[in-house]
Formats: structure tokens, sequence, C-alpha cells
């Protein structure tokens, strides 16, 4: 929502900014309208303009920052308004993805690793969270196999990523989503992507079903260890 409010800047005095408010709480996640609890406006020591915004969540009632830049462009419908764009707005909390206990027990490196990305990622660390889902996905796959085909490890262990997914894996389901996964995690490493049109979220994506798929696998391996009793 956006507001407009005037800040009484240190040396360019009172100022007319238009903002847009959170509607998101950084916190808890619930959509508000929060409570402003103080404004603080500062400039640096070239004179750019500032300002610090606390606010309360009716929703947690916890606190949070945003902190806004005053621009040199006026607002189109207010000649007189100067625009303020959001440069932060925090803490962020991280919820911590939760995996079936089948996942948490054949690769807890991965669980650890994709969470400590989803933190990443959370924190605006954009261009390196990419990079941890990427590791991730490379211990997930080869626990993974790991598990199933135990006299195989230290092969495994030494494979690309990309030769485990093509050469080891065969449900092809499976294949396709985790190859697609390690494409777009690679992608994440280069200079020059391939793969411009997509981004974390698509690759996430893929990591997601290739969980579901190593579950449905770890599940059906269980369910074939059940014999059928004697009937009475």
């Amino acid at each position: 929502m956006f507001i407009t409010k005037r800040v009484e800047f240190p040396t360019i005095g009172n100022t007319p900014v238009v903002y847009d408010e959170p509607s998101i709480c950084p916190l808890c996640k619930h959509a508000i309208k929060p409570v402003q609890l103080s404004l603080i406006p500062f400039q640096d020591e070239s004179e750019k303009s500032f300002f610090c915004l606390t606010y309360l969540c009716k929703s947690c009632y916890q606190t949070f920052l945003a902190l806004y830049e005053k621009s040199n462009t006026k607002d189109a419908s207010h000649n007189s308004t100067y625009k303020a764009e959001l440069l932060y707005e925090g803490p962020q909390k991280f919820e911590p993805e939760a995996f079936d206990q089948s996942i948490e027990t054949i690769s807890p490196q991965f669980v650890k690793i994709y969470n400590q990305a989803l933190s990443a990622e959370a924190s605006g660390l954009d261009e390196i969270a990419g990079i941890g889902f990427r590791k991730a996905l490379e211990f997930l796959i080869k626990d993974y196999l790991i598990h199933e085909t135990p006299d195989d490890a230290e092969v495994i262990k030494k494979m690309e990523l990309a030769n485990c997914i093509a050469n080891k894996v065969s449900n092809t389901k499976l294949q396709t989503v985790a190859s697609r996964s390690a494409w777009l995690g690679n992608d994440q490493t280069h200079y020059v992507q391939r793969y411009a049109d997509r981004d974390i979220d698509d690759m996430k994506n893929f990591i997601k079903a290739t969980v579901y798929w190593i579950s449905m696998e770890l599940i059906t391996e269980d369910a074939l260890g059940i014999r059928r009793a004697d009937r009475p």
C-alpha cells in the first residue's frame, strides 16, 4: 500500500515522499496493516536522504524495520512529492523446510544444506542460494543411490552428478526432474546462464519433485518388505 508522508530530512527540510508500506510481516509472513512506531530520517556523507521506519505487526506482535531511500524522481501524480525506494525490510525469519523421515534418514546432509540455502535466500543472498540448492541436490541423489546400491558407494561418490542421474537412476520420472534440477543448478555457478528464462524457484520446484519421487521409491521399498500374513 502506497503511503504519502512528509519527512523532515536534516539538510533539505520537510519533504513529501511516497513509499510502498509493507503488507506482509517479514517475521510471521501474515498479511498485515502494520502499526508505525517511529520514523527516523538521516543523510549519508554524500547527502543522500534515507528514512527508517519501525513497525509493529498486530499478528505476531513483533517489531521490524523498513529502510527507504528518497530518490530525486518526483511522483507522476504529485509533482511536489518524491518517490522513495525500499532498500531493506526485516529481519526476515527463516522457516526450515520439513521433509519425510525417509529423506531425513537416507540423506540428513541434503536436509541440512537445503535449509541453509533456503536461509540464504530468505536473507536476500540470492546469488549464493542457488549454489547451495545445487549442492543439496547432489547429496540427495548420491545418498539415495548409495542407499539403493551400497556396494557401489565409492564409485557413486566420485561420479559427476549428471552421470549419476543418467546412468544410475532407473525411474524415468525421477531422472527427468533430477536432471533438470542439475541443469538449473549448474547454471547458478556459471558466468553466462544458459537458461535465462528460468530461476531459483524453478530449480526448487524440480528438487521438490525429485524429493517426491525418491520418497515414493522408498515407500514402495518399505511396502515390499511386508510379507502377507497367513489367513486364519
